[in-house]
């Protein structure tokens, strides 16, 4: 183990330290990285698929004349809000399982 992750200090370029918020922790052992990979490639899957509907989706909207810049502005309701957490929990348990932790 290098000293950094011994004491959880990161040190940038700019010569100042910080700490790591996971902790004086390993998280899985050596013995795990097939795990890690598959997570990482599910984790890609994911994200390939929000990006690809949000560009359609974006698109969908433009050419309806509709301001795209009003997704940043927007305040989802309870409904809505209710749907982004079941969607994260979701996202979630993919990895987890992906890293067989789930």
């Amino acid at each position: 183990m290098t000293d950094e992750t011994m004491t959880g200090q990161t040190k940038y370029a700019d010569g100042q330290q910080g700490r790591d918020i996971t902790g004086d922790r390993q998280i899985l052992p050596e013995t795990r990285i097939d795990d890690v990979a598959e997570a990482v490639i599910a984790l890609a899957r994911e994200l390939w698929v929000v990006a690809d509907r949000q560009i359609v989706t974006e698109a969908v909207l433009a050419s309806k004349g509709i301001d795209v810049a009003e997704i940043d502005r927007f305040q989802p309701d309870e409904a809505t809000e209710a749907r982004l957490n079941e969607r994260r929990e979701q996202i979630l348990g993919n990895l987890l399982v992906a890293l067989k932790a789930g």
